[in-house]
């Protein structure tokens, strides 16, 4: 009986370890190129209003964010359009509500890739590790990335998020606006 069981474990650990071989996973090829994947004029599809403070707090969905794309008919968000090139970028805000956060013109914006962005997108549960800051006329607005996966394909779409801050520099609501390359 012994000499079974000794056999079978040497057989099993034979078997177990012939099953094991290194996997070939292919190429990956090259890295994309966010800042070409960017360029292009984009205009605003959607655009929703997050608590912090209920998102933090856990509170369901339809209690922390709220669609207000069309929540003031005269002042529609899709009049408000972003053009980017390299280095250089241009809005047309039209009657849309975007003059409260972004100037109307041209200006320039950059990547913002650090560690401060990176620690920031971890507390808002951002997965991404990018921004980008664009000043136009002597004002600068930080935009952070939410995600990268809707850039790229048959109908690109980017998220910009926004954040709003009280007295105490303490974040208190985030605008999420999606945008559709035209």
């Amino acid at each position: 009986m012994k000499k079974i069981i000794k056999y079978s474990f040497f057989i099993s650990l034979v078997v177990m370890f012939s099953q094991c071989s290194p996997d070939n996973e292919g190429e990956y090829g090259d890295a994309v190129n966010r800042s070409e994947q960017i360029i292009g004029t984009w205009a605003i599809e959607k655009v929703s209003q997050i608590d912090l403070d209920a998102e933090k707090k856990s509170f369901p969905e339809f209690a922390t964010k709220v669609d207000i794309t069309n929540a003031i008919a005269s002042m529609p968000f899709s009049d408000f359009t972003l053009k980017i090139d390299n280095g250089a970028l241009t809005t047309s805000i039209g009657n849309s509500p975007m003059a409260y956060v972004i100037s109307e013109g041209t200006g320039s914006w950059s990547w913002i890739t650090n560690d401060a962005i990176n620690l920031v997108n971890k507390e808002l549960g951002i997965n991404a590790s990018s921004g980008i800051e664009t000043q136009i006329n002597g004002e600068n607005v930080i935009f952070y990335m939410r995600t990268f996966s809707g850039i790229s394909g048959d109908a690109p779409k980017l998220s910009l998020n926004y954040e709003r801050f009280d007295s105490d520099n303490s974040p208190v609501t985030r605008y999420e606006y999606i945008l559709a390359k035209q």
